[in-house]
């Protein structure tokens, strides 16, 4: 069974005080072609990442999923094998949202945490990180 080496979480400012609530989490499992599972109310959604944008990816999947309304994904067919995000979507979409993060990311409120192991692949992490919390991002990352 493959091992996961990073979690992304998605959460939201309750209404009174700082409190977080959970709305998603996202794994990345490592293989040979290493693939993130989105876990969202009851369901998990499966998908295969750029190996070059494994965080942008995961980020974007994560997000897209805390916008759809409850109804809508929980009929949803999931565990199914992934594909790859070019496969599903095609590359030019995958290109739009991939240059797009930042004003996706920025426009929901959604906060994420980003936690990772030992040896994780993620290229420019902390730059990525340090510059999408300069435009505004609500991230924070943990290794």
């Amino acid at each position: 069974m493959p091992e996961f080496s990073a979690a992304l979480f998605a959460t939201q400012e309750r209404p009174f005080g700082k409190e977080h609530g959970l709305i998603a989490h996202a794994l990345l499992f490592e293989g040979s072609r290493p693939y993130w599972e989105v876990h969202i109310g009851e369901k998990i959604f499966r998908f295969i990442s750029h190996p070059d944008f494994l965080l942008e990816d995961g980020l974007w999947q994560l997000n897209n999923y805390c916008q759809i309304p409850a109804s809508e994904y929980k009929y949803d067919v999931s565990g199914n094998a992934p594909l790859t995000l070019e496969e599903e979507f095609g590359e030019d979409i995958c290109s739009e949202y991939r240059n797009n993060i930042v004003k996706e990311l920025t426009e929901t409120g959604i906060h994420f945490k980003l936690i990772t192991w030992p040896g994780v692949w993620m290229p420019k992490l902390d730059y990525k990180i340090n510059n999408w919390q300069n435009a505004g991002i609500n991230i924070i990352s943990h290794s």
